[in-house]
């Protein structure tokens, strides 16, 4: 593990529309080899906040922001939960300051079937899916909570560390922890730092 980068700053997205600034906000850049990736792993599935443009469709945070394919997200990222609730219909379903979005490839079994976004048995679950938003919502700078899980782990985690998440100063310590035999304490301070990661030997 290595420490490129640390001060108060920004970073720039992977995507089309730029990274909001996070004010106050240290950030901290590290080099990680390939094979470390799953010490994050722990982070994902709890959740990273990750700064970005919120007022727009779920499809464009995903698309536009985020960098991810538009025939990936149809094909790979077959379950998608927004607020707790399972998400059909991306271009209808408005992102907002503090959304919590969990991605998932396909789950398997009964449930697993029935959560599939689009899928034969989405009716099952037609009252606890999430409707359709009505309305605009302000574009501005914000957050969103980001879940994933089981392949996504792998394939979307290095994708949204490059873009740069918001973790908690004991978050951090653990983590990098977990990263160096030498047990590096994250820096001191008060407030989230934000954390970019690139991957590579």
């Amino acid at each position: 593990m290595a420490l490129l980068v640390g001060g108060k700053t920004g970073v720039k997205s992977a995507g089309t529309d730029p990274l909001p600034a996070v004010a106050a906000t240290e950030s901290l850049a590290l080099r990680v080899p390939p094979g470390q990736l799953d010490a994050f792993f722990p982070l994902f599935q709890r959740g990273v906040t990750v700064p970005t443009l919120v007022g727009c469709s779920l499809k464009s945070l995903l698309c536009d922001q985020f960098a991810i394919p538009a025939d990936y997200v149809a094909g790979r990222i077959l379950t998608i939960f927004c607020d707790s609730q399972p998400v059909d219909d991306l271009d209808r379903t408005i992102i907002r300051d503090g959304s919590k979005i969990a991605l998932s490839a396909a789950m398997p079994g009964l449930v697993g079937a029935s959560m599939r976004r689009g899928g034969p048995l989405a009716g099952m679950r037609r009252g606890i899916s999430h409707g359709e938003d009505k309305g605009e919502a302000a574009r501005e700078s914000g957050t969103v909570l980001v879940k994933l899980f089981n392949l996504l782990l792998e394939e979307l985690g290095p994708l949204i560390l490059s873009r740069g998440v918001l973790l908690e100063r004991d978050e951090l310590g653990d983590l990098l922890r977990r990263l160096s035999s030498t047990g590096e304490a994250a820096p001191a301070g008060a407030g989230r730092v934000l954390l970019t990661v690139a991957f590579g030997e």
